[in-house]
């Protein structure tokens, strides 16, 4: 994982698909210092990949388990299946997402014909062939932890997020602990708080933390999980 201060958390990204769209959207999360894997049938569909690519890249189907989980879909923050046919789209994004509980998923849709099957299953996917790398990119990469610094001799991360729903008049400092992080203080209404045991957050609530790399993964984790 990389970041950099006033910047956001590295994601770890799996690409079903490795055509125009699927190339060029791995470029694009490469050059941002993501950690992206890319899955194609076609071993040849890989020559799309810029030469400053610095991915990795798995041969087989992006439904099936096995290339799944050579691409690391257990670990991976974001899926996103991007192949030139809904069926494998929506296949892949439900195994992504139901089977592995990838926190985020994503998938393009080429049919309108489909879309209120996507809708059915509560699918998030883009629709149309205009600036699509782009629009799914941007869809993918909604941060939840946004890094401020680092203290400690560069041994713990300074990070803020904004409250979920899910922890609202719940002990924060008990929820945190809980992912490893330690509470440093909570902006409510423009002042500083200092939570002290038994504070309850509150809805807009910003919440500052020092954790490690592995803490700030397992809340980007959980937010990503909460969003609608």
């Amino acid at each position: 994982m990389q970041g950099k201060e006033g910047g956001f958390l590295a994601l770890r990204i799996v690409i079903g698909g490795c055509g125009r769209v699927g190339a060029q959207l791995a470029d694009m999360l490469s050059s941002e210092h993501h950690e992206v894997r890319v899955i194609d049938t076609e071993e040849r569909a890989f020559q799309r990949l810029s030469k400053v690519f610095r991915g990795e890249v798995v041969q087989g189907d992006a439904f099936d388990g096995e290339t799944l989980e050579k691409a690391g879909i257990s670990e991976a923050d974001v899926f996103a299946a991007v192949t030139n046919y809904d069926n494998t789209n929506l296949m892949a994004a439900e195994v992504a997402e139901h089977i592995y509980h990838v926190p985020r998923t994503v998938a393009r849709l080429y049919n309108p014909d489909k879309e209120g099957t996507y809708q059915a299953l509560g699918m998030d996917y883009i629709c149309g062939t205009r600036e699509v790398a782009g629009a799914i990119m941007e869809r993918m990469l909604k941060p939840g932890v946004r890094l401020r610094g680092k203290c400690a001799n560069n041994t713990r991360m300074v990070a803020e997020f904004d409250l979920p729903a899910e922890w609202v008049r719940k002990p924060l400092l008990r929820l945190a602990a809980e992912l490893g992080l330690e509470v440093a203080w909570v902006t409510r209404k423009g002042e500083a708080v200092f939570p002290e045991e038994g504070f309850r957050g509150e809805r807009g609530d910003t919440v500052t933390v020092l954790a490690g790399e592995e803490g700030l993964r397992r809340l980007e984790r959980k937010l990503r999980k909460a969003r609608p």
